[in-house]
């Protein structure tokens, strides 16, 4: 059974990423907590993904920050995207910017411009 839970209950710290899915805008993250409670992270209308090799590394935490605070590359990279019609200003307006940062140092592992994530447990 799939249950919805608040993204603030989940304890984060030394859990692994099990999986990576990329859907077409969308992302689903299975991830397992260090106490075995397995959760499905579902980011919607997806602009843009990073990834580090994050299956099966243990996470520290995750930042969120808008996509206008973002780094210049990222910026950008969104920016171009608005200029060639990949994206609207509308969807632009809404991103933000979710980082699964690594437990072995501040760097992050998975980075993913998204407009809105939803957490579940399974």
């Amino acid at each position: 059974m799939v249950t919805d839970i608040f993204i603030g209950d989940i304890p984060l710290v030394d859990g692994v990423i099990q999986q990576v899915i990329l859907l077409p805008e969308q992302v689903k993250i299975y991830f397992q907590t260090e106490q075995g409670d397995s959760i499905i992270f579902s980011l919607e209308q997806v602009a843009a993904v990073w990834d580090r090799r994050s299956a099966g590394q243990e996470i520290g935490g995750m930042r969120t920050v808008p996509w206008s605070r973002t780094e210049a590359p990222v910026r950008d990279y969104l920016l171009a995207q608005v200029e060639q019609g990949e994206l609207s200003e509308e969807w632009l307006s809404s991103l933000s910017m979710y980082s699964f940062v690594s437990s072995w140092g501040d760097h992050s592992i998975l980075d993913i411009v998204a407009s809105e994530i939803r957490t579940q447990r399974q």
